[in-house]
């Protein structure tokens, strides 16, 4: 129980250590260079490579020879019907022969090997940063609700102050204070909301990088990065994608695993060599031979048909993976259009950020040319408009990093 406890402490200090090392405030270059530096899950990825380095050492080493050394004596019947001396020795070596060139396949194999676990790591950490990307956008975008909704609560409890005043001296009702303080309370929920959601991001991005006591706060506001939707353009940077490379390389690894499985067919002979002596009286003769598998019953075809298999399924997967990467980023670009589209249009025919509506409002309620529904009404117009303008950026902005993510432009 003692050592559990000085364990789960020594954990607590670690990760103590590592938020203090931190940045409090981040942008989304500082979020990805942190991400490809610490991300655990990332780490477990690198270390594929060096398994794949070792079997890349494996394939490439000689086969070692074997030495035996043996006494004999003869024990019961007449000595020299065996051997005529009192015993015998003998001492000797063999030595496997690959000629058929199975240490040169397995060396490719193994090379592909290595290859393909670097792209692995690549898709891995383009995948990674795509989702640190959009928890970064996503925090953007809650911080601007919540401070959207903070204003706007500001803005309610103001307007119940008004009522509040207006019907200690009988020009409200009480249904009036009694509505107001309904949006006061509807709004307080809304912003706790967005605060949750800003915690949610935040600690998601303490996640990815395995900081359970670091919540950062992203630095400024969400904005789109205006890519161009030039679809020749992408297609050719397209070529790019972490996934589609390491299906290449999948692609690779089976057919060297094919050349290597055609290799390993080839039976290694084995050449031994040694010297036998004997005592009592003393004679000794040397020999040299060569042994070899003869294949008739196993001719190891199995593992051909399966590497072959199995290259087959790479090639269709990588064909696949080519057509689905094509249509997504038709779909993505498209998509992108319709975004911008919306926000343009919503942008040019309203004003979110002006505050020359809220004056004129509280003024004609105050003077008695607005009702208190009008004033809230036009409160919460406001609020709503400035809230579905942070959707309509949060939703470009998350199309404009999946294009991004898909060309490798993210994590490169």
């Amino acid at each position: 129980m003692k050592r559990v406890l000085i364990a789960m402490g020594f954990a607590l200090v670690s990760g103590n250590v590592l938020s203090q090392e931190l940045p409090e405030r981040l942008s989304l270059p500082a979020l990805l260079r942190l991400v490809a530096e610490r991300s655990p899950r990332l780490a477990v990825e690198r270390a594929g490579i060096e398994a794949a380095e070792a079997d890349l050492v494996t394939a490439g080493a000689i086969p070692n020879p074997t030495v035996s050394i043996g006494r004999m004596r003869p024990n019961g019947g007449v000595p020299n019907t065996v051997v005529d001396a009192s015993r015998q020795q003998q001492a000797g070596v063999e030595l496997p022969v690959l000629i058929a060139g199975q240490r040169g396949a397995r060396v490719d194999a193994a090379e592909q090997g290595v290859l393909g676990a670097r792209a692995r790591v690549v898709q891995a950490a383009n995948e990674i940063a795509l989702r640190a990307a959009e928890l970064f956008a996503g925090l953007q975008a809650a911080q601007e609700r919540a401070a959207v909704l903070a204003d706007a609560q500001g803005e309610y409890e103001r307007a119940a102050a008004l009522v509040s005043g207006r019907q200690s001296s009988g020009m409200a009702s009480r249904y009036d204070l009694a509505r107001v303080e309904m949006e006061v309370a509807g709004i307080a929920v809304r912003l706790s909301d967005a605060r949750a959601d800003a915690a949610e991001k935040s600690a998601g991005i303490a996640a990815l990088l395995g900081a359970a006591g670091w919540r950062p706060v992203a630095e400024g506001l969400l904005a789109p990065a205006g890519l161009k939707s030039d679809l020749p353009a992408w297609q050719a940077l397209v070529a790019g994608n972490p996934q589609l490379l390491a299906a290449r390389r999948e692609e690779d690894i089976a057919r060297a695993s094919v050349a290597r499985a055609e290799r390993e067919r080839w039976p290694v002979p084995v050449l031994s060599a040694g010297r036998t002596w004997t005592s009592d009286p003393f004679g000794a003769a040397n020999y040299i031979g060569i042994a070899t598998e003869v294949p008739i019953f196993d001719t190891r075809r199995g593992q051909l048909e399966k590497a072959q298999a199995e290259l087959r399924a790479a090639e269709r997967r990588r064909t696949a993976l080519e057509t689905e990467i094509a249509v997504e980023l038709r779909r993505l670009l498209a998509a992108l259009e319709l975004r911008r589209a919306a926000l343009a249009r919503f942008e040019s025919k309203v004003d979110v950020r002006s505050p020359e509506l809220r004056q004129m409002a509280e003024d004609a309620y105050r003077l008695g040319r607005g009702t208190l529904l009008e004033l809230i009404d036009s409160a919460r117009t406001r609020v709503d408009a400035r809230v579905t303008d942070i959707d309509l950026r949060a939703l470009t902005v998350q199309q404009e990093l999946r294009i991004l993510a898909l060309t490798g432009g993210l994590s490169g």
